[in-house]
Order: structure tokens, then sequence, then C-alpha cells
């Protein structure tokens, strides 16, 4: 187990405010690539991060062996990030960032050492944090976190790096699908955790059919909260092939919205 120590601060690089850190394997690859990373890359630049995309061997769908072990890898790279750079943002490959006129880092509270946002699902009764955007601060507490993280282990479940997550803060995870999932007994992490704003990690809602959903119905995402305008919107839950279609057509609506705007102040 890795031991709850920070990089010393000769080893941090301070030339930028810190790494914005993603992945993607074999199948989820072109969604990154095609659609996500240039969100990405154009929020790096407006706030000043690195930009640290990390290409993964394998991975899967839904929560086979393979997906599971490719969730794993965010817990190391976050680690390998903020062992290099003062703060780490997550974001999965099926998240794009819509809106650049929002510093996330402002969410962080100065004394917590991560900040997270909330999925409410009412269909199933449950409320949890979700690791999809996901900011950490460079500290011990940090650190000592994601060695809470490693030592729960990938949990029973859909969930892999999420269930450690869930364990580690001592959420009540409810049943083995995360159904009446809510807050726990917590402890110190908890107590160091931030909460994003709704709009940094809001479902996408439309067009999901139970051929192309997986974790979770379909019909469980028709009454979840949904922020209009988000800064970042989730693609959760859903096959690669749709996936694509549908942060394709956001990004394109996306784009036409701003040169709208842009041609309507100019």
């Amino acid at each position: 187990m890795h031991k709850a120590v920070p990089p010393r601060a000769a080893d941090v690089v301070t030339s930028s405010r810190g790494a914005i850190v993603t992945a993607a394997g074999p199948s989820m690859r072109a969604v990154l690539r095609d659609l996500a990373l240039p969100t990405f890359a154009q929020y790096a630049r407006r706030w000043d991060w690195d930009l640290r995309a990390c290409d993964l061997p394998a991975d899967g769908a839904s929560a086979d062996p393979f997906a599971q072990g490719a969730k794993w890898n965010k817990i190391r790279l976050l680690r390998e990030a903020l062992e290099q750079h003062p703060m780490a943002l997550w974001l999965d490959a099926d998240v794009l960032v819509l809106r650049q006129d929002d510093d996330i880092a402002a969410h962080l509270h100065p004394e917590h050492f991560q900040a997270l946002s909330l999925e409410m699902v009412p269909s199933e009764h449950r409320v949890n944090p979700n690791t999809g955007v996901w900011l950490m601060r460079s500290c011990v507490a940090a650190f000592a976190f994601l060695d809470a993280v490693e030592a729960a282990g990938p949990q029973p479940g859909p969930w892999a790096d999420q269930g450690g997550v869930l364990a580690a803060l001592g959420w009540d995870r409810g049943d083995q699908d995360y159904r009446w999932a809510r807050p726990g007994r917590g402890g110190d992490f908890l107590a160091g955790t931030s909460w994003l704003p709704p709009g940094w990690n809001s479902p996408y809602l439309e067009g999901r059919s139970d051929g192309e959903c997986f974790n979770s119905a379909a019909a469980s995402y028709a009454d979840r909260p949904q922020v209009l305008d988000p800064h970042a919107l989730h693609f959760m839950g859903m096959t690669p092939a749709a996936r694509y279609r549908a942060m394709a057509t956001a990004t394109g609506a996306s784009t036409l919205r701003a040169v709208s705007s842009s041609t309507a102040t100019g």
C-alpha cells in the first residue's frame, strides 16, 4: 500500500494550477479523442491547467472485469498527478465541458482536500458522490484518502473506483446495486470533502434506450435533477456507440450556441 505522504515541495510542478487527468481504453478512445478531449483542452487553456490524457491498454462494457479494471486506474492516475501538481482534476472520458466561465477550483474549500458532486436518482432512492468529475488538492489528507480507497478495494456491484470512494467516505451504499444509498457514518474524509455545484456533473438524460444503457434502466434517468446550460455534461451509463452519437450532437449544439451568442453580442 502507498504511504500517505505528500510530495516534497520541490517535486511539485507549479508552472500551472494543476493537471486535468483523463483516460480511455480501446472502446472509449474515439469518444475521448474526438469529443471530450477538445473541450478539456479549451478549459485547460482558459484556467491554466496542464492536460494529461492516458491510453489504457484495455477496457470493457458495463461492469465486466475489464471495465472495472479500467475504472480502477483512476486512483493511480490521480495519485501520480498529485505527486507533481498542486491540484488534480479528474474528468471521465464521457464528460463534455460545455462552459469555460467558471473556475472549478473556487468550489474547493480552502481547508478541504477534495470536491465531488452528488448524484441523485429518485427512482432508485439513492444519493451518492459521483467520481466522473473529481477535484483533489495535493496534501496529506488527499494521499491518505487514496490509500483508504485502495485499502477498501473495488466493491461488489457495478462500480469500481466509485464504490471504493463511497466505502472510504463511510457512505451507506444501500443494497448491492446502490439503491437506497445515502450519507452514512462519515468521518474525517467526509468532513474534508467539498461539494461541487450540480452543473459541474449534470447527467445527460435525453434519448436513452434500455438496449444502450447499463447499470441503471433508461427510465431511471427520467426524473433525475438536470441543470440547464451545465458546465459539465456527463453521458454516464451508455454504450460507447450511444455515447459517441449523443456527445457529437451535444458538442455541435454547444458550438452553435457559442457562435450565435458571439454574433449577437458582436
